[in-house]
């Protein structure tokens, strides 16, 4: 390694400067040379006591870098005993602290930076607003946010943002505000902002335009994932396998992206294929309770119901659908041959649940099978009848023909009046 530069002792009447080698140390570190301009820097400050400006603020930025964040505060501090009120020297400090995590901090020194500044400057507004979302003070943060993005629209600002709008479950504002941000052409970030309205849309269900939008990116496994969820809902199974194969190499230990592919697996009837994939699924992530769920719901299919009574129990305690979970369990218990478990699982199911029709008819199902009380059945029937229509009223989705098939069969079964009146409005 080459000898660095020392500064030495001034010649009789001759100056010295501690900024003589400022340019080189520069040098070194934009190209990377962190070896050599932390030698360097340390020449530079051993010759000049400590007291040399320009070596203690790059000092304190490698370190940062380094993820040594009091070491680099330090340095930073020093800079501001040798130069008071030097508002680059301020950032450094206040950078260091936010990315410590000391956002009180942080917040205080950047606002005695906007107080002194000449014009606006993103980068301040920015960071006040990040630290102020941290803090929680999410009116405040939004106001920084905004006139961050007035300065200059980057992408990192309409990113957080996103974020506040979306904890405060206004996702009309953010696909505002991302539709806005795509059309403005935002600075060095149309891609990213391109991908996040696409990301947007899709939760926001406007598959159409949130499809058109993902599959411009090839190489963002985010992207590649919800592309195949939009094709898989669509029954486009190979289509959105293609997606998932292209986001197993960018992220391969997505247990969402092993959950899909063994779902599409399933839909193929390619059941060890789809038990492979869930169960990496399941190990990446062991309690997502919508793997637990497909898990036990495929054993269930292959009849091998002591494998679905485990993994639909573990979904009994992650849950939040737990009128489902006792369904399902029911549904094994009953195959088991437990038939008074069975009926208490759907009891407690009807009870818990009281919007889903499928759980209304299988309780009548099952009835029909056991005890074949007409009564009961018929209650269920009206009750399968009330949700079906709530269903399509709130959300606009329809229950599935078969199910209304099934329906029609047992009120054939146990001919009532008002089974009769169930049947005759489900046929209109």
């Amino acid at each position: 390694m080459e000898a660095e530069p020392v500064s030495r002792p001034s010649r009789k009447g001759v100056l010295l400067s501690f900024d003589t080698y400022n340019w080189l140390i520069h040098l070194r570190y934009t190209r990377k040379e962190t070896q050599q301009c932390k030698v360097l820097i340390g020449n530079q400050l051993s010759a000049s006591r400590g007291m040399a400006y320009f070596p203690n603020m790059m000092q304190g930025i490698i370190l940062r870098q380094e993820g040594k964040m009091q070491e680099s505060l330090d340095f930073f501090q020093a800079c501001q005993l040798y130069n008071p009120g030097h508002l680059e020297n301020l950032k450094q400090i206040a950078k260091s602290w936010l990315l410590a995590g000391r956002h009180e901090a942080a917040l205080e020194t950047y606002v005695d930076i906007e107080c002194a500044l000449q014009k606006p400057d993103w980068e301040i507004y920015h960071n006040i607003g990040v630290c102020l979302y941290y803090m929680k003070q999410y009116a405040k943060a939004k106001e920084y946010l905004r006139r961050a993005i007035e300065v200059s629209s980057q992408g990192e600002s309409y990113q957080v943002l996103k974020n506040i709008l979306l904890l405060e479950n206004d996702l009309d504002g953010a696909l505002e505000l991302f539709s806005a941000a795509e059309k403005s052409n935002a600075d060095s970030a149309g891609p990213r902002l391109t991908l996040s309205l696409g990301l947007l849309l899709a939760k926001a269900r406007h598959r159409n335009d949130a499809l058109q939008r993902l599959m411009m990116e090839t190489k963002n496994g985010a992207a590649l994932l919800a592309a195949g969820c939009i094709m898989q809902e669509r029954n486009d199974v190979n289509a959105a396998l293609a997606r998932y194969k292209l986001a197993s190499h960018l992220m391969p230990e997505s247990a969402a992206l092993w959950n899909n592919v063994g779902m599409c697996f399933l839909k193929k009837q390619k059941f060890v294929a789809a038990v492979c994939c869930l169960k990496r699924a399941n190990y990446l992530a062991p309690f997502d309770h919508k793997i637990l769920y497909n898990l036990g719901l495929i054993h269930l299919v292959m009849q091998q119901l002591a494998s679905a009574f485990h993994f639909l129990s573990a979904w009994v305690n992650q849950s939040p659908y737990r009128g489902q979970a006792y369904m399902l369990l029911a549904v094994v218990m009953w195959n088991l041959g437990s038939v008074e478990a069975a009926k208490v699982l759907f009891e407690q199911a009807a009870r818990i649940d009281q919007k889903d029709p499928l759980v209304a008819l299988n309780l009548a199902i099952f009835v029909h099978n056991t005890t074949k009380d007409t009564d009961l059945i018929s209650s269920q029937l009206r009750d399968f009848q009330e949700r079906m229509q709530n269903l399509q009223q709130t959300t606009g989705e329809f229950v599935d023909d078969e199910l209304v098939r099934a329906a029609h069969f047992l009120a054939d079964r146990h001919p009532r009046e008002d089974n009769r009146i169930v049947e005759e409005e489900m046929i209109i």
